[in-house]
């Protein structure tokens, strides 16, 4: 019983300690799976914040890269509206400035178109832009302008045909009456007609200098002429030549012609050179002329003791005179100066050459050299003119130069009759050689020139020489009267045109400044 006692204690205790074993180990394991719950979570908890890390960190790089590419945007967004504003600057400066400064130098070479503002832009986009812009716009005035100047020469050219073909009417007239009123009964007339035949004669030269430069021919013709005798009209072309013209001197050895096709071409050059270098010289200085065959031709040297000219002047004037560079009506000033223009004209036409430089005088010298293409030698029974210079003699000087008053008869051809010894025509022989002949024989070693013969002139009805059939014993077969001999024909019109030059020279008022004249 005792034991009974002592046993359910001890059961009880047990059964408590099992409970309380079983109660820690429930406990034990709870704890356990609360611990392990937690350790879970805590996992968790670190995975989500090493996630939410990882995210932040990756939100701070996409914030620094959209911060960076914010920086570099404003600084692009800076840049491209400094290079707006640089454009826009140039574009301006194009505007008021280069172009300005471009339509002056089309018309004046000398102005000097300026570069782009901001060196920054050079070589870049906007300046090749611009400089595009530039030339389009420089072809466009160009081609207008050439247009527009072409339609101005064209209405020149008719203009001048008609007011030259009326001066050569009057030119004409005057003649005429220079030849009714010949008389000394009508000498005061006569003066006053030669005073309006010069100033004719210098219209005349005027027109035909702006017709040529505007494209139109000189508008005259002639036949094969004498080289001096060229040179004789072309001074009688210049005003006051008497006084301001010293020669011609005539160094010629040969019967040097100028082929028909450009005798008023190298008459009106001569004449216009003659006409600039008397312009731009003083009053009393005399401008000099000579006649020179050379190599390859000849050529006409003129000499003035003027101002001169200027670099940009010889410049200007080897350019016009060259004729190898297009000339617009406004590029010959206002008033235009048509004279060089023209000359070069001519000069690039018929191969001819015009130089100029400084003269000895400290003027200016120009030299006309016209080809041997140009040039003819003249028919044994032509001569020139009575106002020709004869040839200068070796060793005599130039200013010896006389100009003839009176033909010589070793320069004149047989009469066709005569009533003191007349001769069968199969019977005339040219007459020996005399002094010019020599001297042609003296200069056949030169370069031959182009032979051209006359055909014979017809015969007059009346006036055939006795030794043909038919004929009367040099009565021209009406009444009995003596014909004029060659010698004496031509004594008379030599000495009808001495007189008409010495009237006209009388005749001509003191003239104002010629603002047109010159080059």
């Amino acid at each position: 019983m005792l034991q009974d006692s002592f046993s359910v204690p001890i059961v009880i205790g047990a059964a408590v300690l099992v409970l309380a074993l079983v109660g820690v180990l429930t406990l034990h394991l709870r704890v356990r799976r609360d611990l392990a719950r937690a350790r879970a979570q805590l996992v968790q908890a670190r995975r989500a914040q090493e996630h939410l890390t990882g995210e932040s960190s990756a939100r701070d790089q996409r914030l620094v890269r959209a911060e960076r590419q914010a920086k570099e945007s404003a600084e692009l967004l800076r840049e491209a509206r400094a290079q707006q504003d640089l454009v826009r600057a140039e574009t301006e400066y194009l505007v008021s400035t280069r172009i300005p400064a471009l339509l002056s130098h089309l018309r004046a070479p000398h102005v000097i178109v300026p570069g782009v503002q901001n060196p920054a832009l050079a070589g870049t986009n906007v300046e090749r832009l611009h400089r595009a812009i530039l030339d389009t716009l420089t072809r466009g005035v160009r081609e207008e302008g050439e247009r527009i100047d072409e339609a101005a020469q064209a209405v020149v050219r008719g203009a001048i045909s008609r007011v030259q073909t009326q001066a050569l009417r009057a030119q004409d007239l005057l003649a005429d009456v220079q030849k009714r009123y010949s008389g000394d009964e009508h000498t005061t007339l006569l003066r006053e007609v030669l005073g309006l035949d010069m100033f004719n004669e210098l219209i005349i030269r005027r027109v035909q200098a702006t017709g040529i430069a505007c494209g139109a021919t000189p508008g005259l013709s002639r036949d094969d002429t004498y080289l001096v005798d060229l040179m004789v009209g072309a001074i009688s072309r210049v005003e006051n030549f008497e006084q301001r013209i010293e020669g011609p001197a005539n160094h010629l050895r040969r019967r040097i012609g100028v082929a028909a096709r450009a005798a008023e071409s190298i008459l009106f050059t001569t004449a216009e050179l003659l006409a600039n270098a008397v312009h731009h010289s003083h009053g009393t200085l005399k401008v000099t002329i000579a006649v020179h065959e050379t190599n390859n031709g000849a050529a006409i040297v003129i000499d003035d003791a003027g101002v001169g000219l200027n670099e940009e002047q010889y410049a200007r004037a080897t350019r016009l005179l060259s004729g190898t560079h297009p000339v617009r009506l406004v590029d010959l000033g206002n008033p235009p100066r048509t004279g060089w223009a023209a000359i070069g004209r001519q000069v690039a036409h018929y191969g001819m050459q015009v130089t100029i430089k400084k003269s000895a005088f400290g003027g200016v010298q120009a030299v006309l050299s016209i080809p041997a293409a140009l040039l003819v030698e003249m028919p044994e029974d032509s001569r020139p003119s009575v106002l020709a210079p004869e040839p200068v003699r070796a060793g005599v000087p130039t200013a010896a130069t006389v100009i003839r008053s009176e033909p010589a008869a070793a320069f004149r051809p047989e009469p066709v009759a005569s009533s003191v010894r007349p001769e069968p025509a199969q019977a005339r022989r040219p007459e020996p050689a005399t002094g010019p002949q020599q001297r042609q024989a003296q200069a056949e070693d030169l370069a031959p020139l182009p032979q051209r013969r006359r055909q014979p002139t017809r015969a007059a009805s009346g006036s055939r020489p006795t030794g043909e059939p038919g004929g009367s014993g040099g009565s021209d077969g009406s009444g009995g009267k003596l014909l004029t001999t060659p010698e004496e024909a031509q004594k008379r019109w030599g000495d009808f045109q001495v007189g008409a030059e010495a009237g006209r020279r009388e005749a001509l008022p003191p003239q104002q400044h010629d603002i047109t004249e010159g080059n």
